[in-house]
């Protein structure tokens, strides 16, 4: 019969192995595919090996690239769908702040509380309601089209989550596989927001303009 061990603290997983409180101990087996070697709950990947690992060269280049690919769209004034970064983000830069205001908040007092608190909940619902408005407000300009509703999915997505699994990576010694995992889940729900929603927007103004000419 297998030996069950309980350890009383939190176990954190890095190259070298588990430890709890600085102290080595066996890595607990999962029970299923979807949960990683240190024992995080997978919501889209299922346990893939290769990718259950930390790799600081692997995550800070893309984590570089994605800040130089901002960078060169700002710089350059390069129009994506018709419309610059600058076009984009100008009408909602409030919006923006609040949503990088929201993720500070959880990681720095909303780490401390229950995972089913209700101040957790609320920041979730303010970033959530921040991409909501974006495109709500996006969507009343007479040329935003179903396309740049897509792109801005992409920038909430980037900029919400990408910080996100940024901090849970460099702070939390994630591993790749768990900051992917979470990049791609919390991805699936702003592009639903933002590029579903944000094109029902669009939809409801192109009719009404149908309507009015």
């Amino acid at each position: 019969m297998k030996q069950l061990v309980y350890y009383s603290g939190k176990i954190e997983f890095n190259k070298e192995g588990c430890f709890v409180s600085g102290q080595k101990v066996d890595c607990p087996q999962p029970p299923a595919s979807r949960v990683t070697r240190a024992g995080d709950k997978l919501d889209v990947l299922p346990r893939i090996d290769s990718l259950d690992k930390r790799s600081d060269l692997v995550f800070t280049s893309i984590f570089l690239a994605v800040i130089l690919s901002f960078g060169l769209l700002a710089i350059f004034k390069v129009k994506v769908f018709g419309k610059s970064l600058g076009e984009y983000l100008k009408p909602i830069w409030y919006f923006v702040l609040i949503s990088v205001a929201a993720v500070f908040w959880q990681y720095l007092v909303g780490i401390n509380l229950g995972g089913s608190s209700i101040q957790l909940r609320i920041s979730q619902w303010v970033w959530e309601a921040i991409v909501l408005a974006s495109a709500y407000k996006l969507s009343k300009i007479p040329n935003f089209s179903y396309r740049n509703m897509f792109f801005l999915g992409i920038l909430y997505s980037l900029l919400i989550h990408g910080l996100k699994v940024s901090i849970r990576y460099f702070l939390y010694a994630k591993t790749l596989l768990y900051v992917l995992d979470r990049f791609l889940y919390g991805s699936l729900l702003v592009m639903a927001i933002a590029f579903v929603l944000g094109s029902v927007f669009v939809f409801l103004r192109k009719k009404g303009n149908r309507t009015t000419g």
